[in-house]
């Protein structure tokens, strides 16, 4: 009779959590999740929230939402643990191997499905993942070193495997059929209203940009649906109009600068055809900036370096700029580093172009040159620079000045603050520098920097000196200007 009893209340109280895992409170779920963790029948318990995690909505932060209660239930259940730090451990160099065993396992627990195709995407995004759980401590040992289940650090490290697991499964799923058919539609709309105007015009530039951030930003598929916006891109750079092929390398230099950077390969293999062709200045620039953004998401095999290098000298103004800014990093340790260092000097020195040249000097001073040859190179370009009548230039000579411990970069910034349009990138450099742990301003400077900074807060600086395309905005400027003040004023003390 107790027994009865006993399965009673427990069929009641699943019931009950059944029910408030499906609540549309988040909170209500989570509560219910971490309830049901610690019930008797792991089994239940398991199946239950692995249902309960594919069915999570959307979501900022997937921390204290079900599958905190999933990962207790799986750290409850000694065989369910050993399993997943088995997954791990074992595929902390292979995300497809990690996805293709993790989603059998959740399957095996009474979740959906296995995955049956893993693509390029979902895995770059898993591989991020895992070489952040090896930041917190996971080896292809497992979790040994960290001590034993049930210790604080150990337990965090598994919680981070099954929240990130859990959170890419989720980001990667593709939208529905009606939500892919209303986002293309939407988009080819709008396409076809940028084609007849003119590249480059505000009115084409504003199209463009609207379409490349289209995707949902409050949804698990946003990641799919800036994939579906890639290949409509792709589509449009095949095009035989060349018309139409302008516009998606436009569309696609965009996509990679507001979004993750998705379909890899494809949009490799695109980059290759176009330059190939001999493209005119518009598409080449894009072509530029597109092999970029590839870049710094992941180093390219086989960079274009020649492509880069003839682009240096290209007559094109946006297409020398464009070759700049991608060899940072690219050339860096590489076998043109020289040749490349050469060239970016050349241009600070010699090019008529101010933003030619200003994208030199950053592009100089943020390489970190292999070759001590061309290490001494870029110094020397940059202090030949100080005087420079570009402010811009200046400031990234200061930056480099400062890191190097130049002996006249305080009289350099004294200097420049003492203008009431001191260019924003010297504030930029010392909060820069600030930021590393051992940086000082000396206590002869710091009073004299400090009273320039307040000044130029009181003088309507942050609005006066912002940067017309937006970054760094007047509130950019504000809290750039605030942070630096505090860390000065918290040296002082």
């Amino acid at each position: 009779m107790f027994k009865k009893r006993r399965e009673r209340k427990q069929a009641g109280l699943q019931e009950e959590l059944g029910a408030a895992l499906r609540n549309p409170d988040a909170a209500v779920r989570a509560r219910a999740a971490v309830e049901a963790a610690e019930e008797a029948d792991p089994q239940w318990a398991l199946r239950e929230l692995a249902g309960a995690v594919a069915r999570e909505p959307w979501t900022d932060d997937f921390h204290e939402t079900v599958v905190d209660g999933f990962s207790a239930a799986l750290r409850r259940d000694a065989g369910a643990r050993q399993r997943v730090e088995g997954i791990v451990a074992g595929h902390l160099d292979d995300p497809e191997g990690f996805l293709r065993a993790w989603t059998r396992f959740v399957e095996e627990l009474g979740g959906p499905p296995a995955l049956r195709e893993v693509g390029e995407d979902i895995q770059d995004d898993m591989r991020e993942r895992l070489t952040y759980l090896r930041g917190q401590g996971w080896t292809p040992q497992g979790l040994d070193r960290l001590g034993r289940p049930g210790d604080f650090q150990r337990d965090l490290a598994f919680d981070f495997a099954v929240i990130l697991a859990s959170l890419v499964v989720r980001r990667n799923e593709p939208p529905s059929a009606e939500d892919a058919e209303r986002l293309l539609g939407r988009t080819r709309a709008r396409l076809a209203e940028a084609l007849p105007l003119a590249p480059g015009s505000k009115e084409r530039v504003d199209i463009v940009v609207d379409v490349a951030q289209a995707a949902d930003e409050d949804s698990w598929t946003e990641r799919a649906q800036v994939g579906l916006l890639i290949d409509e891109a792709l589509a449009l750079c095949a095009d035989q109009d060349p018309d139409r092929g302008t516009l998606g390398v436009e569309l696609l230099s965009d996509l990679l600068l507001f979004n993750d950077t998705l379909r890899y390969g494809a949009v490799r293999r695109t980059l290759d055809r176009l330059a190939a062709g001999k493209p005119g200045p518009r598409v080449l620039a894009d072509v530029l900036r597109c092999y970029d953004e590839l870049q710094t998401h992941r180093p390219l095999d086989e960079p274009p370096y020649p492509l880069f290098l003839e682009a240096l000298r290209h007559p094109d103004a946006d297409v020398r700029q464009a070759a700049v800014s991608g060899l940072d990093p690219m050339a860096e340790g590489s076998p043109v580093e020289r040749e490349a260092v050469d060239g970016l000097v050349a241009l600070l020195d010699h090019d008529g172009e101010t933003a030619v040249r200003v994208a030199a000097a950053r592009t100089l001073a943020g390489l970190d040159c292999a070759e001590e040859r061309t290490a001494g190179a870029v110094a020397d370009a940059l202090r030949r620079h100080a005087d420079s009548p570009v402010p811009a230039v200046r400031a990234v000579s200061f930056r480099d000045a400062l890191a190097r411990s130049v002996p006249d970069a305080y009289d350099r910034l004294l200097h420049e603050l003492e203008s009431p349009d001191v260019h924003w990138g010297f504030v930029a450099a010392c909060l820069f520098a600030a930021e590393d742990d051992g940086f000082r301003l000396p206590d002869d400077i710091r009073p004299r920097v400090l009273e320039r900074l307040e000044r130029l807060r009181a003088s309507g600086w942050t609005d006066r000196c912002a940067e017309p395309d937006g970054y760094p905005d007047p509130d950019d400027l504000a809290d750039m200007t605030d942070t630096l003040v505090e860390r000065l004023r918290a040296d002082a003390n």
